[in-house]
C-alpha cells in the first residue's frame, strides 16, 4: 500500500525502519507532539517546556491513541488500535513491554512516507477488510506567520475497501485531559473536560479549574473533528 497521489513523498520508510521516526506536528512556536513511524504520537511537547519521550498516561497505562472498528457484511466485527505492530526492540521492558498501548490488538503491516510537514502512515492487516491512510500534517504555510503559527495537528484517517462487500467502520480518539503535567513537573488538578459544537467541528475541550493559571503547565486543549454525523 502506497501513499497518497496526491502528497509529495520525499521518503518511504519500510516496517523494519519506524522505531526512530518522530515527524513533529503543531504550529510554529506553539509545541509539538510527535506522530511516531508505526502511527503513535508521542513526545508531547505542548506545555511550554522540551518533553522529549513523554506520552501522558492515565493510572493503567492507557495513552492517547486512534482505534477502528469495521463490520464487513455477513462478516464479524473486528477492532484495531490504528498503529503498526511494535519493534522487538520494544518488548524487552525489564516488567513487560514499556511502549504505551503495548496490550492493544494492532494492525499487523506498516509503512511509513514522509515530505515535512506531511506524514503518511499505511496500514494494513490480512484479517481487516479496510486498509488505513493516516494522513497527519502541520498548518504550515511559507510566507503566512499567523497561520502556520496555529496550535493544532492535523490528522485524517482515509479507509479503502479492499474486499467486494459493503464495510461499516467508525473511528474513535482517546486523548487524556493531561493539563497540569508536563512529564516530569506539575500535576493535573480538578480537571474538567465539555463536548461544544462549532461552525464546522465538534468535539471535547479541556481546561482545568484546579491549576494555577500562571503555572507553566496551564493551558486548555481540544480533540476535535469536522464531522458532524455519527458523532
Amino acid at each position: 500500500m502506497s501513499g497518497s497521489n496526491n502528497w509529495p513523498i520525499l521518503r518511504e520508510y519500510d516496517e523494519d525502519h519506524l522505531i526512530r521516526i518522530a515527524l513533529p506536528l503543531g504550529g510554529i512556536g506553539t509545541g509539538t507532539v510527535s506522530l511516531g513511524g508505526r502511527g503513535d504520537l508521542r513526545d508531547w511537547e505542548i506545555v511550554n517546556r522540551p518533553a522529549k519521550g513523554f506520552v501522558p498516561r492515565q493510572r493503567l497505562g492507557a495513552a492517547p491513541f486512534f482505534a477502528l472498528r469495521a463490520h464487513a457484511a455477513g462478516g464479524v466485527p473486528v477492532t484495531r488500535l490504528l498503529e503498526g505492530p511494535l519493534d522487538v526492540s520494544e518488548y524487552e521492558g525489564q516488567s513487560g513491554s514499556p511502549a504505551p498501548n503495548h496490550g492493544l490488538p494492532r494492525f499487523a503491516q506498516c509503512s511509513f512516507a514522509a515530505a515535512y510537514p506531511l506524514g503518511q502512515v499505511m496500514l494494513s492487516d490480512p484479517d481487516v477488510p479496510l486498509k488505513v491512510r493516516l494522513e497527519a500534517f502541520n498548518p504550515l504555510i511559507p510566507g503566512a506567520a499567523d497561520d502556520s503559527g496555529i496550535p493544532v495537528a492535523v490528522m485524517r484517517y482515509v479507509l479503502i475497501n479492499r474486499t467486494a462487500k459493503p464495510v461499516q467502520a467508525s473511528v474513535c480518539g482517546s486523548l487524556l485531559n493531561f493539563i497540569g503535567n508536563d512529564g516530569k513537573e506539575g500535576a493535573s488538578a480538578d480537571n474538567v473536560n465539555s463536548f461544544r459544537e462549532g461552525s464546522g467541528f465538534c468535539g471535547l475541550f479541556m481546561k482545568s479549574r484546579g491549576v494555577e493559571r500562571e503555572a507553566a503547565q496551564w493551558g486548555t486543549m481540544a480533540l476535535a473533528t469536522t464531522s458532524r454525523r455519527g458523532v
